[in-house]
């Protein structure tokens, strides 16, 4: 029993160990746990499906490697991008043993593609995509073993003509369904090229530069449904060159220098549902143009040329939804051009010439979008529009348009949405809507109306919208509006109305939105708008008001800002609990207001008082308001706040006192404002706060106290925000201070204060002493910028433990290593802004952190070296920035321009740094300076050693050893991102003689060199020999030779190994899944047998 419950125990923890790996919720494939194994190579995700992997700035030498461990991981690749890889051509075994989907090579200067490059990828790889490179060469056997590769893509290339046989006999060419080669310099092709293709469904050539097109150009394509070459230079299409094209539904030639279309052009292609010939060069259609295309549904033909369309031209493509005739050249829309079209669902002939509508040009129309808009329209015939019902929209704005004949639009001719803005219309009433029935917005805005008369509007039941805004209109009909049964919004801004009389409007129940503001309004006769009892908001700001008038009690915003009044009588509110929103900005009020001016409100909820003279809080007027929350008093003449200047408002968040003239606040001068959260009293003229002014705010987050002259906020004993328990955030920039004491930020042992963000910018601060950390500790955000700091004390930043930001940028710093622990950082700091000081010390080595900073900025101060410390910063992702520094551009500054040699995309701040000095690379860019340019002084070497300063070479050693085979083996690693590729090893003479030189391929990092070979030219030539390596380009160029590809050849005598620098090893690739099982079961079985004894 014992022995069985052994057995089964020990079967149950083998199970875990096999299937600890899964774990519910996550992809099945998940990137490699050591990311290295990859590199240059970076895992994005994993999935179901499989990886997602992005090798970016690398060559063929170190992709290799990369592919190779990703391969031995055993999992298939969804997706792999080559992003800027350097190489011109590929070659290889790069992707051997691979199982990808999905391969991209982008923005690459690739040329040539050779026979077999990718293979084994052939059996997984569905779709290619080489974006952005300049393929002119592509072997016959490059493509053409990708069995079951869908889609080729090739967006940009230096393709003149691609080669006949390309896909002749190959396996491509039996699951293929799209190809695009777009944006290059295809200007030839040859009629057989494609015809091997026989299931291809998508065919795209755009942006090249194809002139003619043969006869049968797409012979063969027979399955081919989509279509595209747009953007090149064809001059001519005719029936010829498409006919075998008969499962055609997507056909897109714009772009292009066609001039006409030829009878029966696509006669063949009897399926054909969209066709794009717009931004050619064709003059004229009429009804052989799209003979036999019954099924064409979009038709855009804009930006040509046109300015005749015979009668019937559209008359064969009856169920035709979309012709777009904009940006042409006609001048009139002729008798009967558009009928009959009962599925047509827009007709575009915006910015066109067109003066004239003539009659019935647009006959038995539905629900369609009809756009005239931007023409010279100014006639429209009788009979325009004939049994056009439930047009969509009809677009006549940006026309010329004075007047409209009543018949115009017949009995059943109406349109949802009608648009006349921009013409020349000078009376409401001659717009011809008597029978639009159905019409639901009236746009008549932008035109010369100087009246609305009576009978502009006959009954109708469902205009919502009218918008007569940006017009003269300075009479409007009694009534005029009592026929409209669902109107909710009229805006008549932007007009000369004097007085709105007391039946202008009279009662609309419906309406909800009334914009009367920028009007000339003087007088608003009592109860004109009072009747509107569903009012929801109105604008009358921007008129001549001089006083109130009765309102509708269901507003619940009212805009009177940019007025004149002067006072607000008693009794001119009615009771209204709907309104929340009331602005009384700008205009004149002064101190008139007293207990009555708001008698009435009892829900408002913001009030806007800016720039109206007040010289005192209106706390008479406020003690009614208990719904207040937001009060703003910006830019008045307030002078001096009493004690309880605001009364008690209970649910007040928000006061803005900015812009007045504060001078002087009295104790308790807020008291009563329990719930304030706001209080902005920036820009005013204070100049020294005196205790206890905060009383009675408990709840005040935010205080704002910039742009005024205050010297400090405290006295030897109590701090003037020691009352302000809540604060979080506190504005005291652009002051006068110049020192901070140990009370100035609210603190206390058993007081939990909370001050977040403090702000101390635009000051006259010269020194951070440690006073300042009192009532900082939970500080987040400290911005000490602009001020004249020269000299920080010691353990003062460490101390703000809290402090994730630190602006000290604008100051006088300079000497930052002085003495131990002034830049001692806080160990949350995440940004630190040193800019325009005047540092040429900074102990680098505090910048550096576990957690690394996301910004770092020193730019504009005095710093001559950029040290590797900060190197490793930018390579952990922090933001540094070094601009503007005079920078010593010895072998010191290797380690950065070999940083940004390997990045994809070097900043703007690092592509900006110039060298100071020495003297011959002054002024030069960091960048752009070979390594050669980067030397050392004798006494320099020493203090930068190491192979982080040594000169960049392509190729390193990584050791030398001898072996018991009687082999000299040798291993290299590549250590440059630019064009490598194959390798060049060869053994040297002290006199320059070649003993010894073999090539190895990009893949192989190893060289076994026959010692007895070696020694049959005998000890003499091996003296003082030395092994080198040289690498090849993609094109098989050597590339340049460096000093420290070349070693000394080690005594030929015993087994020894020689290592040479302090390389940077690369990752193994991870065990193996089998290999891992393989333990478990060995595990498993040794423990079931010494259990059964």
């Amino acid at each position: 029993m014992i022995k069985l419950r052994l057995r089964t125990l020990i079967l149950l923890q083998f199970l875990a160990l096999v299937g600890s790996e899964y774990v519910y919720g996550e992809p099945e494939y998940k990137c490699p746990k050591k990311p290295k194994v990859l590199y240059p190579c970076v895992c994005l995700k994993g999935s179901d499906n499989g990886l997602y992997v992005r090798c970016e700035n690398t060559n063929l030498a170190t992709l290799s490697v990369a592919l190779q461990n990703l391969a031995s991981l055993e999992v298939p690749v969804e997706e792999l991008t080559i992003y800027k890889g350097h190489f011109v051509r590929l070659f290889g075994p790069l992707f051997a043993k691979l199982k990808v989907r999905l391969l991209k090579i982008e923005e690459t200067p690739l040329a040539t593609i050779e026979d077999y490059v990718f293979y084994g990828t052939n059996n997984t790889l569905e779709q290619l995509h080489l974006l952005h490179t300049n393929l002119s060469q592509v072997g016959k056997l490059a493509f053409g073993i990708l069995g079951h590769a869908s889609q080729l893509v090739i967006d940009g290339h230096a393709f003149e003509k691609l080669p006949k046989d390309l896909f002749v006999g190959q396996d491509i060419a039996n699951k293929l369904e799209v190809i695009r080669i777009i944006n290059g310099r295809l200007s030839d092709l040859p009629v057989e090229t494609f015809q091997p293709l026989r299931k291809l469904k998508t065919l795209d050539l755009h942006g090249n530069k194809l002139e003619n097109l043969k006869r049968s150009q797409f012979k063969n394509l027979r399955e081919l449904e989509v279509l595209d070459i747009s953007h090149n230079k064809i001059i001519k299409l005719e029936a010829q060159h498409i006919a075998d094209l008969t499962k055609l539904g997507w056909f897109n030639a714009s772009h292009n220098a066609l001039k006409e279309l030829s009878r029966g052009t696509f006669a063949r292609n009897s399926v054909l549902k969209l066709l794009n010939l717009s931004h050619n060069n064709i003059t004229r259609l009429d009804g052989n143009s799209f003979r036999g295309m019954r099924f064409l549904r979009r038709l855009f033909l804009s930006d040509n040329g046109i300015s005749d369309v015979g009668r019937g031209t559209f008359g064969s493509v009856a169920r035709i939804g979309t012709i777009d005739l904009a940006r042409n050249k006609l001048k009139k829309v002729e008798y009967q051009m558009f009928t009959q079209m009962n599925y047509v669902e827009l007709i575009d002939l915006a910015e066109n010439n067109i003066s004239k509508i003539e009659k019935n040009s647009f006959k038995d129309i539905y629900q369609a979008v009809i756009n005239v808009s931007h023409n010279a329209l100014e006639l429209i015939e009788s009979a325009a529009f004939e049994n056009c019902v439930n047009i969509t929209v009809l677009d006549l704005s940006h026309n010329r348009l004075a007047n409209f004949s009543r018949r115009s639009f017949d009995e059943t001719t109406f349109a949802s949405e009608f648009q006349l803005s921009y013409n020349e219309l000078t009376n409401l009433a001659h717009i011809p809507i008597q029978n639009m029935t159905g019409l639901r917005v009236l746009n008549a805005s932008h035109n010369q109306i100087a009246e609305i008369p009576k009978n502009s509007f006959p009954k109708l039941y469902e205009l919502h919208t009218i918008d007569v805004s940006h017009n003269n209109i300075s009479f409007i009909f009694n009534g005029v509006f009592q026929t409209l049964f669902s109107l909710r919004s009229v805006d008549l801004s932007h007009n000369s109305m004097q007085e709105i009389k007391s039946s202008t409007f009279g009662t609309l129940p419906t309406l909800l939105e009334m914009n009367l503001s920028h009007n000339l309004l003087t007088n608003i006769v009592r109860g004109s708008l009072a009747k509107l009892t569903s009012l929801r908001q109105l604008y009358l700001n921007n008129n001549q008001l001089q006083s109130l008038f009765q309102l509708p009690i269901s507003l619940n915003e009212l805009y009177l800002g940019n007025n004149n009044i002067s006072s607000i009588p008693p009794n001119t509110w009615p009771v209204m609990n709907s309104l929340i929103y009331l602005d009384l900005s700008n205009n004149q009020l002064a101190d008139s207001l007293d207990g009555n001016s708001f008698t009435g409100l009892l829900v408002v909820q913001r009030l806007m008082l800016q720039n109206n003279g007040i010289t005192k809080p209106p706390l008479a007027a406020l003690a009614v308001m208990s719904t207040l929350q937001y009060l703003h008093l910006e830019y008045n003449n307030i002078t001096t706040l009493e004690r309880s200047a605001f009364g008690k408002l209970p649910v007040l968040f928000e006061i803005n006192l900015h812009g007045n003239q504060v001078s002087d606040i009295s104790k308790r001068a807020f008291e009563g404002l329990l719930q304030l959260l706001t209080l902005n009293m920036s820009s005013n003229d204070l100049q020294q706060l005196s205790n206890d002014i905060f009383i009675g705010l408990p709840s005040l987050r935010i205080l704002d106290l910039s742009h005024n002259a205050i010297s400090k906020l405290d006295n030897k004993t109590h701090g003037v925000l020691d009352d302000l328990l809540s604060l979080e955030r506190l504005d005291l920039s652009q002051n006068r201070i110049s020192f901070v004491t140990k009370k100035t930020f609210p603190s206390h042992q058993y007081v939990p204060y909370n001050l977040k963000y403090l702000d101390l910018s635009y000051n006259q601060m010269p020194v951070l002493t440690y006073d300042i950390t009192f009532g900082t500790k939970k500080l987040l955000h400290l911005n000490l910028s602009h001020n004249l700091i020269n000299e920080l004390r010691r353990g003062v930043l460490a101390n703000f433990t809290s402090l994730q930001l630190l602006d000290l940028s604008h100051n006088e710093l300079s000497n930052l290593q002085s003495e131990e622990h002034i830049f001692d950082l806080p160990s949350n700091l995440m940004s630190i802004d040193l800019s325009y000081n005047k540092i040429y010390h900074l102990p680098f080595a505090n910048l550096v952190k576990s957690v690394p900073l996301a910004f770092i900025d020193l730019r504009q101060n005095e710093l001559e070296h950029f040290p590797p410390s900060l190197v490793e910063s930018l390579r952990n992702g922090s933001e540094v920035f070094l601009a503007g520094n005079p920078l010593h551009c010895s072998c010191n500054a290797r380690p950065l321009k070999h940083y940004m040699l390997e990045q994809t995309e070097v900043s703007d701040d690092l592509k900006s740094l110039r060298c100071r000095s020495p003297s011959p690379v002054y002024d030069q860019r960091l960048l752009e300076l070979s390594d050669e340019y980067l030397s050392c002084m004798e006494d320099e070497k020493q203090l930068y050693n190491g192979i982080d300063y040594d000169q960049l070479t392509e190729v390193r050693f990584r050791d030398v050893q001898t072996n018991k085979a009687e082999n000299l083996t040798l291993r290299w690693y590549v250590s440059a991102a630019s064009d490598v590729a194959d390798f060049h090893v060869y053994i040297r003479s002290s006199s320059n003689e070649v003993l010894y030189q073999v090539d190895y391929a990009y893949n192989e990092r190893i060289a076994q060199i026959p010692i007895a070979e070696l020694k049959a030219h005998g000890t003499e030539k091996l003296r003082n020999a030395e092994i080198c390596i040289v690498s090849r380009n993609s094109l098989e160029k050597l590339n340049k030779w460096f000093e420290g590809q070349c070693q000394k050849l080690p005594e030929l005598k015993v087994q020894k190994t020689f290592f040479f620098g302090n390389f940077r090893s690369r990752s193994a690739a991870p065990q193996s899944p089998f290999a891992r099982l393989y333990i478990y079961v060995m595990f498993f079985v040794i423990v079931i047998k010494y259990s059964l004894f």
